[in-house]
């Protein structure tokens, strides 16, 4: 019974969240010659920074920034013939500080610090705890967003 409840409510949860949320597929490593989509960069040469797509057939499309996960996920098909948002089963982001993963759904960012991304401009470093980003926007300056606080404007 408990396992047919807990099977209810992880179907419910992945129909409200069907892009962002951990879906079957769990976060999967980053090999050394997976390159960023976006930049062409390798990513697992930037642990602080790594974030992964995982597609429903298992594949993973890694980025060596959050901020570049994000314009892939806004139009997947310039990065990558025949891609589409409806392939992502889950995302996850790289904690900055403790360098491991975090469900796109439980990632914090902090937007504007003074801290540079692996291509020497403003990005979104992810933390796996509101308090901690607000310790690091504290320090470093930038301001805390949750994963659908992501919008258009802050990937400008």
């Amino acid at each position: 019974m408990k396992k047919l409840l807990l099977s209810a409510l992880l179907l419910a949860g992945s129909a409200c969240l069907p892009v962002a949320a951990a879906g079957a597929h769990g976060p999967q490593a980053i090999g050394p010659k997976t390159r960023d989509p976006v930049c062409g960069m390798y990513a697992a040469r930037y642990p602080n920074w790594m974030s992964e797509i995982v597609l429903k057939d298992g594949n993973i499309v890694a980025f060596d920034s959050p901020l570049h996960l994000f314009r892939y996920r806004r139009d997947p098909g310039k990065y990558g013939a025949g891609r589409a948002a409806s392939d992502i089963d889950a995302i996850y982001f790289s904690d900055y500080l403790e360098r491991r993963w975090v469900e796109a759904q439980k990632a914090y960012f902090v937007a504007g610090s003074r801290v540079r991304s692996p291509m020497n401009a403003e990005d979104l470093p992810a933390f796996g705890s509101r308090t901690t980003a607000e310790r690091f926007a504290r320090e470093q300056g930038g301001r805390v967003l949750s994963f659908d606080q992501i919008s258009p404007q802050v990937l400008q």
